[in-house]
């Protein structure tokens, strides 16, 4: 046999084995694991290709929105016989409170919030019957604040935050929702779980909520945010408690509440995981702390990523890693190439160590 004919022989067997493998997350023990997902991208051919050749099986879907409907069940079918044709598994899609249901929480405004949840209600119903069984969403007022990008290695631009590059002025600026405190926050947030949890818990669908990114002093923008720090996280999951209500747990989100996230995200992992309450989680690193700090590569920042994974992994955590806020380059012909394949070969492989 010949050199050539070896290497496509033993190519042949490795594409059969991973084949066999199949997009489950289950090792050969069969303990559930972490696996790496994305809710980076579309469903073109291109894209799906792309996430293959990266070791990607589980992603997050964009389904159409229809105002005063929702979803369409047939349009989700679809969505997920497409993404099961390239070995995809649908994971954690976007629930689009924030971006078209605004009377839930951003005005909080009766009684057009009462037919806003009704609609959330029926997506969550829809996506059961089209076998979806986790989806995410947003509590925000307002949306993510940066300040102007800063550099990193080999060019790759990061965005970042500085709150003392934001004039008193812009801090005064109110959006039009007005002033929201945080009596406010919870009071819409509460009257959305009390109704939403039940209907999820109904239909076996998992329902993961993101923190505030970034903190901010209160009253910033007008708005009290509640969730980005430990004691509003905690209260927001105890309104509900049920196996279905959790978190969008970014990793990144909450080193931007702390100090020194080297140390003091762990407590988080902690106590959120140990209560089965972490559903998906956003691996994204960062250099800095609270009000200042520059996004950065997950080997760049100063969390130990193996470490966060482990703690992850000791706590049972078993659902997807996902990278988030990848920095763009001027060198990538679509921008963002380039820091997925490296986000995703560094989670594979962080993946693999913490199970050796």
């Amino acid at each position: 046999m010949t050199t050539e004919e070896s290497y496509e022989k033993g190519l042949a067997a490795g594409e059969a084995a991973a084949s066999a493998a199949g997009p489950s997350a289950q090792s050969a023990k069969g303990e559930k694991r972490m696996y790496v997902r994305t809710q980076g991208f579309g469903s073109t051919d291109e894209e799906l290709r792309f996430l293959q050749r990266n070791g990607v099986r589980h992603k997050a879907a964009r389904f159409p929105f229809h105002e005063g409907i929702g979803w369409k069940l047939e349009e989700l079918e679809q969505e997920r016989e497409r993404h099961e044709a390239f070995g995809m598994t649908l994971d954690m899609s976007a629930l689009p409170i924030y971006e078209h249901l605004p009377n839930i929480i951003y005005y909080g405004k009766s009684p057009e919030r009462d037919r806003e949840i009704d609609i959330v209600c029926e997506m969550i119903r829809t996506a059961a019957r089209a076998g979806v069984d986790s989806l995410r969403y947003n509590t925000c007022v307002l949306p993510i604040d940066r300040t102007e990008q800063e550099e990193g290695r080999g060019g790759f631009m990061h965005t970042a935050f500085r709150l003392d590059k934001v004039s008193a002025e812009e801090q005064a600026t109110l959006t039009d929702a007005g002033r929201v405190t945080a009596e406010m926050r919870w009071e819409r947030i509460e009257y959305l779980l009390e109704r939403m949890i039940p209907v999820a818990e109904e239909c076996k669908v998992r329902m993961g909520n993101s923190q505030e990114d970034p903190p901010v002093p209160p009253g910033y923008k007008g708005v009290d945010k509640v969730l980005n720090d430990f004691e509003g996280m905690k209260r927001f999951i105890e309104i509900q408690r049920s196996p279905y209500h959790g978190w969008n747990f970014c990793v990144g989100s909450i080193a931007e509440m702390l100090e020194d996230s080297a140390t003091e995200v762990f407590p988080f992992i902690e106590y959120f995981g140990s209560r089965n309450t972490i559903f998906l989680v956003h691996y994204r690193n960062l250099l800095g702390k609270r009000y200042s700090f520059r996004e950065a590569l997950p080997d760049e920042g100063d969390m130990d990523f193996f470490k966060v994974l482990k703690a992850l992994k000791d706590v049972g955590y078993c659902y997807g890693i996902d990278p988030d806020h990848v920095p763009r380059s001027a060198d990538d012909p679509h921008g963002y190439y380039q820091s997925y394949s490296y986000c995703f070969g560094y989670i594979n492989a962080m993946i693999q160590a913490v199970y050796a």
